[in-house]
């Protein structure tokens, strides 16, 4: 066991339980227990003992995104950084099973935190087998989703699932670990020795219970007040209750000498008076709505272009989408400044003007043109012949970033769409052997997969987007 860990020897039993049954049960493994009870502190130990397996381990963090868990599993498992963390592990899996020499064992804390999607892909994906022995998948919950999980899947599923508790610390253990980390710490505990030990023998046997009374025991106790600072604390707070009284009684007083000397004027409105109330009310409310007229029309209009632009209806790149509005909003900025200068009748003929561009703008199918570094020139290209090689085939196109920086010397090298994927295509060649020597070259120079050589008349649907001749 590694000697960074502090593992009790149930821990060190669960630790080769787990590792064991991992190898053999051909089962996804939840190891489950209740909040401290050292889930994670086990995970760790058993990541540090798999020397035979390619393993990962991953903390699953609060709203975890499926690609991002998926990135930091294979980043771990896969030593070519070539993968697209937007297809199920089980598809990636299968394209590089033949590449590992180590069986695979995936390690995942706070799994209760996995969205479903995941959960069923690691489900099946413990239904695999690489390198001659079933991939092993280990996932780290707490006891109440335990029960959760079971009761939403079919008996089938069940079946694919082993859980395993973690007991209770014994009482010998508590203690045990109680004494080394007050060993390590240094200090000196204010609370004596029985009174820590009946404590142990209350709590429900977590290790994080027993730090908790640790710290408690070493913390320092506060002093007790003095004779002295409790009689000065009683004068202080007599003192301040003098005050306030004296201070109440005072505007008391004064209240009742006005209100006794001070003329009494009835709180009913005249008719008069209740007339010019009412015509002032109309007139504010009138002269705001003037003001405020302007720049809520202006609003308005922008939320329909931001909301238009969005939505699709009108065609401008999403990468244009912010940049232009900010524009829009810096114009209407500028244009409501210049309104608050002119005249009513000014306003109202600027207001008319900018609302028919922006109806026109949003009403136009002509799409925008993009900037030259924003958007990439799409190149018509005729379609080689023969035969040529697929290196690379995902759906986020950045993902190729790493494989074309490899390629950047090469020729021939086509990146091309199908559908929803972006692909990467390389040299055309006449026969299969030609091809094939080239793909023993690459994998052999530039360290990338096997490719899948393919012939060109297959790819009549493939737009060809960019070249490197």
């Amino acid at each position: 066991m590694t000697s960074a860990l502090l593992l009790l020897p149930t821990q060190e039993a669960l630790v080769q339980r787990l590792q064991h049954t991992a190898s053999y049960s051909g089962q996804l493994l939840l190891l489950s227990g209740l909040k401290g009870s050292g889930k994670s502190t086990l995970s760790l130990a058993l990541a540090s003992e798999l020397d035979e397996h390619n393993s990962a381990l991953v903390l699953c963090p609060l709203h975890a995104d499926p690609a991002e868990i998926r990135r930091k599993i294979l980043v771990q498992l896969i030593s070519s950084p070539i993968f697209d963390d937007e297809m199920p592990l089980m598809d990636t899996v299968m394209r590089i099973q033949s590449t590992l020499t180590k069986p695979l064992h995936i390690i995942i804390d706070d799994a209760h935190l996995l969205p479903k999607s995941l959960w069923a892909e690691c489900i099946l994906l413990s239904q695999m087998r690489c390198a001659g022995a079933n991939i092993a998948v280990t996932m780290a919950i707490d006891s109440e989703y335990l029960t959760k999980v079971m009761a939403e899947l079919s008996e089938e599923m069940q079946q694919m699932l082993l859980p395993i508790s973690i007991e209770p610390l014994p009482i010998a253990e508590r203690d045990g670990l109680y004494q080394s980390l007050l060993l390590r710490s240094g200090c000196t505990p204010f609370i004596a020795r029985s009174i820590i030990h009946q404590q142990l023998e209350k709590q429900s046997g977590t290790p994080e219970e027993v730090v908790e009374l640790l710290n408690l025991a070493i913390a320092e106790p506060k002093d007790a007040p003095t004779k002295g600072a409790k009689m000065l604390k009683f004068a202080i707070a007599m003192i301040s209750l003098l005050i306030v009284g004296g201070t109440v009684y005072g505007v008391l007083n004064s209240s009742v000498f006005k209100a006794n000397n001070e003329p009494r004027f009835s709180q009913q409105l005249t008719a008069t008076q209740q007339q010019q109330k009412d015509q002032a009310n109309v007139f504010l409310a009138q002269y705001g709505k003037l003001l405020v007229a302007p720049m809520l029309t202006a609003h308005k209009r922008f939320l329909v272009l931001e909301e238009a632009i969005y939505s699709g209806e009108l065609p401008i790149p999403k990468q244009q989408a912010p940049a232009l509005i900010n524009t829009i909003n810096v114009n209407q900025a500028q244009s409501a400044d210049e309104n608050d200068a002119e005249s009513t009748d000014i306003q109202s003929s600027n207001t008319t003007a900018i609302a028919s561009q922006s109806a026109s703008l949003v009403k136009s199918t002509e799409p925008i043109s993009a900037p030259a570094d924003v958007t990439s020139k799409v190149t018509q290209v005729v379609k080689p012949q023969g035969y040529t090689l697929q290196l690379a085939s995902v759906v986020d196109k950045q993902s190729l970033v790493s494989i074309t920086n490899k390629l950047v010397h090469e020729k021939d090298v086509y990146i091309a769409r199908y559908k929803n994927r972006y692909v990467i295509l390389f040299g055309q060649f006449a026969s299969t052997t030609q091809a094939q020597n080239q793909a023993n070259r690459l994998q052999a120079e530039l360290g990338l997969s096997e490719p899948w050589l393919r012939k060109w008349s297959d790819l009549s649907e493939y737009i060809i987007e960019q070249e490197n001749r």
